[in-house]
């Protein structure tokens, strides 16, 4: 027997609705590619999971339907559309646009004795993005020792430790959990070997010092003071900054950050403890701390990058104690240069932190 097949053209009546998912990382123009979006039927109940390609996912309909949609992703907030479909000859379209916002990141931060292994109590600590544009500040509770802040989702940061008696301590973390912590292992400053001291000869001080920010006992003769035999370690590697006049600039050459980074090099301590210093001798003096860079790339990003360098170093004076309406950051960028920007010797010293007093 002989059977006869026939083509039959496709229906070009048939109804139909055709719906677009594009899923975003927090703004429309960062697509999602690792999403999940569950496709639920309120009229026969059946549900369907699709993972997202390229940020977009595309679905056809032969009914009308009321849809719920899930959308999620790992490290971010899930959202639900309800959407209901009509279908027609020409073919409805639909479209559903989600911007996911990342999970907080809730951390919790300890410093350790690398010794004792015992928790410091008096810790501080600063952590910033990668970028440098976000700085905190977290100080430890006094009862549990630990600090505990919200960071805006997973990523790297740079974490800075510091605490009385110990040298600081600079790495970076990377969070990926709501919950996350991190445990930092200070070690102790070495104690200064008595047994090594020398006194100091008999000097006259051409300038004249108030005897209660003097370090040794003072007697006036004229102008000046005579000091008397002291004790120091030997060697002195930096003098304690001195008050400068009111509006009197004076370059802090010994602060270093990383490249390209707000974030504070552990070797800028010692002269970020003498401006420190300098505040506490001084409880009534209010200073402006001044940022500065050359004028290689962005105008607008060399500005910026001044003024978050100048708010960590107001992060690190605040979190040691000074009051922070004492202290002001201003972010010069490349606008007051003191060499022309025509080689890298005079772009060096262009970059710079200042600071002078109000």
């Amino acid at each position: 027997m002989i059977r006869t097949f026939r083509l039959v053209p496709a229906d070009s009546t048939r109804k139909k609705a055709s719906v677009t998912i594009k899923v975003f990382a927090e703004q429309i123009s960062q697509p999602l590619r690792t999403a999940v979006v569950v496709i639920q039927s309120r009229t026969t109940g059946k549900s369907e999971r699709f993972a997202v390609l390229n940020g977009i996912l595309e679905r056809t309909f032969l009914t009308p339907d009321e849809l719920s949609i899930e959308i999620s992703a790992d490290g971010y907030k899930s959202v639900r559309r309800i959407m209901t479909i009509a279908v027609s000859p020409q073919g409805n379209r639909y479209e559903v646009d989600a911007e996911l916002d990342p999970v907080p990141i809730v951390l919790t931060v300890m410093a350790v004795d690398n010794q004792t292994k015992q928790l410091i109590r008096d810790a501080h600590f600063t952590i910033s993005g990668k970028t440098g544009k976000t700085t905190l500040l977290l100080t430890t509770d006094s009862t549990t020792g630990l600090a505990k802040t919200n960071l805006p989702g997973r990523g790297v940061y740079q974490l800075t430790s510091s605490a009385t008696g110990y040298g600081n301590f600079t790495k970076s973390i990377r969070l990926d959990s709501a919950q996350s912590e991190a445990r930092v292992m200070l070690t102790p400053e070495p104690v200064p070997d008595v047994s090594k001291v020398q006194a100091l000869p008999e000097a006259v001080v051409t300038s004249t010092l108030s005897p209660s920010v003097d370090t040794v006992s003072a007697k006036p003769v004229g102008r000046g003071l005579i000091r008397t035999p002291t004790l120091r370690m030997p060697p002195v590697t930096s003098a304690a900054l001195i008050l400068p006049e009111k509006g009197k600039s004076v370059l802090l050459n010994s602060i270093y950050f990383e490249q390209s980074s707000a974030v504070l090099r552990p070797e800028s301590t010692p002269q970020l403890n003498q401006l420190y210093d300098m505040l506490v001798r001084n409880p009534s003096t209010r200073i402006e701390i001044r940022g500065h860079t050359d004028n290689q790339g962005d105008f607008d990003a060399n500005v910026q990058l001044s003024r978050d360098r100048c708010q960590a170093v107001v992060d690190y004076l605040a979190g040691k104690g000074i009051q922070k309406d004492r202290l002001k950051g201003v972010g010069r960028g490349p606008i007051d240069p003191v060499a022309p920007n025509n080689n890298e010797e005079n772009r060096k010293k262009n970059r710079r932190v200042e600071f002078t007093t109000l």
